[in-house]
C-alpha cells in the first residue's frame, strides 16, 4: 500500500484528517464513493491515467475542503502504474487547482492563485515533484486568467501590460509596436490589425540560462477578439471569441513554468497580438498583402486571420533566433474540433522526430495530440492564386485544418524543424475533466512545458 500525505497550508478552521482509497476495479469512470468502511472515500477503476491522477488531486482537495491533512492510500497495483514522483506531481497539480474560480474584475491584473499544500515526506525527489506540480498549476492558471478576461480588458496592449505585471523571474520581456512591425514588413499581421482601433503588439519573452546549448521558439496566436472581420462570424458563440488568443495564453503560461523549473535550454515565447474587427479600414476579401517573408498573399476570407498573424511571426522567429526547434500553437480552425472533438488537438509539421516528441509530451501531461497531414497536392491546390504567390485558403472547407497548416509551411524553411498545434476545440467546454471549471481551460501550457522538457532530455541522452 502506497501512502501519500499532504497538509493544507494557511488553512483556517481546518483540523481534521481525511483519507481517500485508490484501488483497481471494474469501473471505467472516476467516481468518488463516500459510503465505504475504513476510509472517507474510495475510487475504484480498471486503470488510471495521468488525467485521472490530476483529477484525483482536484477531487481530494475540493471534496474534503475543511480537512487540514489529506491522505491518499493506494493499492499496489494502482500505485505501480506510475512512479511515485509522477503520482505526487500530478495529484499535487490537481490539488493546487482545487479552489480556483474566475472572478471578473475591471483590472487587467491576473490572479493565478493556487491552493498551497505541503508533502509530509523527507524524500527530496517527492518534494521536488510537489513543487513541480504547483508550478505547473500556477502556470496553467496564468493561461486561464488571460483567456477568461473579456476583450474589453485584455487586448493587445493590455495583454503585454498584464504579462509585465507578472514579472516572471528569469524572463526578459520586450515587444514590437505597430511602427516597428510595419518597418519589418509584417504585412500579414498588420493587415489583420488594421480594422481595429486598438494597436497590435508582438510580445517577446526570452528565457536564456547561461548553460543553454539549444534554442526553442514557441509562437502563439494572440487574436484577443475575433469578430471575423469583414467576413463577420455568426452571432452564435461569437462571445467566446475572446479566447482566440488561447495560443498566446498557452505560450505565456508555459514560459512561466519553464523559467521556474529552470530548464537548461533557451526558450523564446513570441505572441502576435491583434484584434480582428470590421471597419472602413479593415482588410477585405480579395485584397493582396505582402508578408514579412516577401511572399504576396490573396485574402479569401478575413475570418482566416490567425494564419496571417502566425506566418509573419514564424518568419520573424527564424530570421531573428535561428532556433533548433520552432513550435506554434493556435486556436486556428473549427475543422480540428469537428474532426477530433475535445479528445485531441491536432498536430502537423515537417519533422517526424519532433512530432513524435510532441505526441509523447502530450500523453505525459494529458494534453494529447493527433497527427494530421500537410503538404498534399490537394492542400496545395487550395492555396493557388491567380493574383498572388499564394492565397491563404480556399472558398471550400475541405481539409481546412490541413490547408491552414500547409499555408504556414510556406513560411517555414525546409531545414527548420517545425510543428503546428491547432487547439481550437480545447479552450472551452472541457467538462469531462474534474480540474476544469466552467470557464477557459488554459490548454497548451502543460503541453509546451512538457515538450520542452522532453526535448532537453532527448538532447542530453544523445550527447
Amino acid at each position: 500500500m502506497l501512502q501519500i500525505e499532504f497538509t493544507r497550508i494557511d488553512a483556517e478552521n481546518c483540523d481534521s484528517v481525511r483519507t481517500l482509497h485508490i484501488k483497481m476495479g471494474e469501473g471505467k469512470s472516476l467516481e468518488l464513493n463516500q459510503d465505504v468502511e475504513g476510509y472517507n472515500g474510495e475510487i475504484s477503476k480498471n486503470t488510471y491515467s495521468v488525467a485521472d491522477a490530476q483529477d484525483i488531486g482536484f477531487m481530494l482537495a475540493s471534496t474534503f475542503k475543511k480537512a487540514q491533512t489529506l491522505q491518499l492510500h493506494m493499492d499496489e497495483e494502482a500505485a505501480s502504474l506510475f512512479a511515485v514522483e509522477a503520482w505526487v506531481k500530478w495529484v499535487s497539480f490537481g490539488m493546487a487547482l482545487s479552489t480556483y474560480s474566475y472572478k471578473h474584475t475591471e483590472s487587467l491584473t491576473l490572479q493565478p492563485v493556487i491552493s498551497q499544500f505541503e508533502l509530509n515526506s523527507d524524500q527530496a525527489s517527492l518534494n521536488t515533484a510537489l513543487e513541480q506540480g504547483q508550478i505547473l498549476a500556477k502556470s496553467q492558471l496564468i493561461s486561464r486568467e488571460l483567456m477568461n478576461k473579456p476583450g474589453n480588458v485584455i487586448y493587445p496592449v493590455s495583454f503585454v501590460q498584464a504579462v509585465q505585471e507578472l514579472a516572471i523571474d528569469k524572463i526578459a520581456l520586450s515587444y514590437l509596436d505597430d511602427k516597428a512591425m510595419l518597418d519589418l514588413g509584417f504585412g500579414g499581421l498588420m493587415a489583420i490589425a488594421q480594422g481595429s482601433d486598438r494597436e497590435a503588439r508582438l510580445i517577446c519573452m526570452d528565457y536564456h540560462p547561461k548553460q543553454a546549448e539549444k534554442t526553442i521558439v514557441l509562437v502563439g496566436k494572440g487574436v484577443t477578439f475575433d469578430s471575423g472581420g469583414i467576413s463577420i462570424k455568426q452571432p452564435r458563440f461569437m462571445s467566446t471569441m475572446k479566447v482566440d488568443m488561447g495560443g498566446a495564453a498557452a505560450v505565456t503560461g508555459a514560459m512561466n513554468a519553464i523559467a521556474n523549473l529552470n530548464l537548461p535550454v533557451r526558450v523564446i515565447g513570441l505572441c502576435g497580438l491583434v484584434e480582428n474587427m470590421p471597419s472602413g479600414s479593415a482588410v477585405k476579401p480579395g485584397d493582396v498583402v505582402t508578408m514579412a517573408s516577401g511572399k504576396s498573399v490573396e485574402i479569401i476570407t478575413t475570418d482566416a486571420e490567425g494564419r496571417m498573424v502566425l506566418a509573419d511571426v514564424l518568419h520573424y522567429a527564424q530570421q531573428t533566433y535561428n532556433p533548433d526547434y520552432l513550435i506554434d500553437i493556435a486556436t486556428l480552425t473549427g475543422a480540428t474540433g469537428i474532426s477530433l472533438g475535445k479528445a485531441y488537438a491536432s498536430l502537423m509539421g515537417n519533422d517526424e522526430s519532433l512530432m513524435t516528441s510532441a505526441q509523447e509530451a502530450g500523453l505525459a501531461c494529458s494534453e494529447p495530440l493527433w497527427a494530421m497531414p500537410t503538404g498534399h497536392d490537394l492542400f496545395e491546390a487550395s492555396l493557388k492564386s491567380d493574383f498572388a504567390d499564394l492565397r491563404h485558403g480556399s472558398e471550400e472547407p475541405d481539409g481546412s485544418a490541413c490547408v491552414a497548416a500547409t499555408f504556414l509551411r510556406h513560411f517555414v524553411s525546409p531545414e527548420q524543424k517545425w510543428i503546428h498545434i491547432d487547439s481550437a476545440a480545447m479552450s472551452l467546454g472541457m467538462n469531462h475533466r474534474k480540474i476544469y471549471g466552467k470557464a477557459a481551460s488554459g490548454y497548451g501550457a502543460l503541453l509546451l512545458t512538457e515538450l520542452c522538457q522532453h526535448l532537453v532530455s532527448t538532447e542530453q541522452k544523445n550527447k
